[in-house]
């Protein structure tokens, strides 16, 4: 890493982004190009413009050309869970398994390496698998009656154990929860093994086996040199679920610091009671070197393919017509609560009802703080209009459109909703141009974290490494230039943050494309190389 305090950067172009909501054009931002630069003093940019002007005139400036590149503010993922994630993504790789067949195959694999009395664990599981109720029958027969298991299903809602685990956790009958959480129950009443939301999926969840927080502390510091190395120079973490999650980033301080910056929102939870509320709140503010304990995370809903989204009408299943609070003002109450508080929120909304609600308890507020909206998966043109009024950010993941919705509409997301309200989803293209400020995540390990894939899924509609597959809703497309802006300056306005434009005075943290990002089809841009990440002015990645 560069330890100077004043570098010079240069490379052929550098690309400062405008603010363009509702003016979607192939260019969201000023090129300047034929050779340019940003000078850095003590991680701020202290200037931006042609290299020629930008000239050091004294020696004590350190100059980095990265020669035919491409500089942009840094790329933010504003939405991924890299510490809970990695608790997630233990065990076999299920993603993909078409049949029940295949996902007990994978997992007896797996089962060949443990020991008797260890845990198998699994994730990525679709729930389009099961022709019917879901159980954990295929547990039973991939790995025996007396096998604890645990596997993680893809959206990360739900999970589905074994008998044994259950036994384990001492669970013995179905359970519905207050919030619409629920351990689904079997004709006979014995629980199925099927964890419907978090409070069924935390009834289990402490008896499982963790690793080692030495473990845990390198498996995080890999991760986020992975991120690092895709240009991601910034990640909202929305959870604070791991309960060693601090001490694991401080022990990856006292060896280095980190190459990303991480925001972390702890969760406010129907269930939680005032003093549960307040000890929450108390956390805000806790911070390292470059990881800060800021803003709440609400769930106004679950999710479409979980049947516990809140939709203005039933879905095909008759399901989806509920909130996560069984009391929504007493969510309306703590948001009041937090923004009294100047704590910035973030809700995961996904179905119309959810969002509609969330947005109107939003919109009352004074507008001292930024709030935002998760998922926005089904929104309405009127709910767009109150969000731009009121200056609500809308966080989205493309990916989870291209990835996990078919274009034949044969998915479960699909299914559940019918042709109507499918043509609602994924409306990122309309919530820009509706005047909304739209900020790009990738939700990891619900998807992939890696930027470009998910900018490039953002322009084509459609997955980026299948040229022959179908757009979904090809009239949502943004350009790579509006994208590259979303996640990156948007990201950064998202949370009032002094940083992702470039402007003098503001955090010197950007990434380096190699060539000309704006110059190429989107199909290339997910493989375009990162030449290097800088975070406070120093380089914290750089390939070769």
């Amino acid at each position: 890493m560069s330890t100077a305090s004043r570098v010079l950067y240069l490379a052929e172009r550098v690309w400062v982004p405008t603010t363009t909501d509702g003016q979607e054009g192939e260019q969201a931002g000023t090129l300047i190009d034929g050779g340019a630069g940003v000078l850095v003093v003590d991680g701020l940019v202290r200037a931006v413009g042609r290299a020629r002007d930008l000239a050091p005139a004294e020696a004590s400036v350190h100059v980095i050309d990265f020669g035919d590149a491409t500089l942009t503010p840094g790329l933010i993922d504003a939405h991924s869970h890299p510490i809970w994630g990695l608790e997630m993504i233990r065990g076999c790789d299920l993603a993909g398994a078409d049949t029940l067949e295949e996902v007990i195959t994978r997992l007896r694999t797996e089962q060949e390496g443990l020991a008797d009395d260890e845990w198998l664990f699994g994730y990525g599981l679709d729930p389009a698998v099961f022709d019917g109720p879901i159980t954990n029958d295929f547990l039973t027969e991939a790995a025996g009656a007396s096998r604890a298991a645990w596997v993680t299903m893809f959206d990360a809602h739900s999970a589905i154990v074994s008998d044994e685990s259950l036994r384990i956790a001492g669970v013995t009958a179905g359970v519905t929860f207050a919030d619409g959480s629920e351990i689904t129950s079997r004709p006979d009443g014995r629980p199925s093994g099927y964890l419907l939301e978090f409070s069924a999926i935390d009834t289990v969840r402490p008896f499982a086996p963790t690793p080692p927080i030495e473990e845990q502390a390198e498996r995080l510091s890999a991760l986020f040199d992975e991120m690092a190395a895709t240009g991601i120079t910034q990640v909202h973490a929305l959870d604070l679920r791991t309960p060693n999650a601090l001490e694991m980033l401080e022990t990856i301080e006292h060896e280095r610091d980190l190459p990303v910056r991480l925001r972390i929102s702890p969760w406010c939870e129907p269930r939680q009671s005032d003093d549960e509320v307040d000890a929450t709140i108390v956390k805000i503010g806790t911070h390292g070197r470059r990881w800060r304990v800021e803003g709440m995370k609400f769930f106004i809903d679950g999710t479409i393919d979980g049947g516990s989204a809140w939709l203005e009408r039933p879905d095909s299943q008759g399901e989806c017509l509920g909130s996560t609070w069984s009391d929504p003002e007493l969510y309306a109450r703590r948001i009041r609560q937090c923004h009294e508080a100047g704590i910035a929120t973030a809700t995961h909304a996904i179905g119309d009802r959810g969002v509609r609600y969330a947005a109107e308890t939003l919109a009352t507020l004074d507008g001292s703080i930024t709030h935002r909206i998760e998922h926005l998966e089904v929104v309405a043109d009127e709910v767009i209009e109150l969000m731009a009024k009121h200056g609500i950010v809308a966080s989205m993941q493309p990916t989870h459109c291209t990835l996990y919705t078919d274009p034949y509409r044969q998915d479960t997301w699909s299914e559940r909703l019918g042709d109507e309200r499918v043509n609602l989803g994924w409306r990122i293209g309309d919530v820009r141009r509706g005047g909304v400020t739209v900020a790009l995540g990738s939700d990891w390990p619900i998807a992939p974290f890696d930027p470009r894939g998910t900018i490039a899924d953002a322009a084509l509609r459609r997955r980026h490494n299948e040229p022959d597959s179908l757009q979904i809703g090809p009239e949502q497309a943004i350009s790579v230039s509006a994208a590259i802006e979303s996640a990156s300056h948007n990201g950064a306005r998202s949370i009032d943050w002094n940083g992702g434009s470039l402007e003098v005075g503001s955090a010197a943290d950007f990434t380096v494309f190699a060539g000309d990002p704006f110059a190429i089809d989107p199909q290339a841009f997910a493989d375009i190389p990162v030449m290097a990440t800088v975070v406070e002015g120093r380089i914290a990645y750089r390939r070769g």
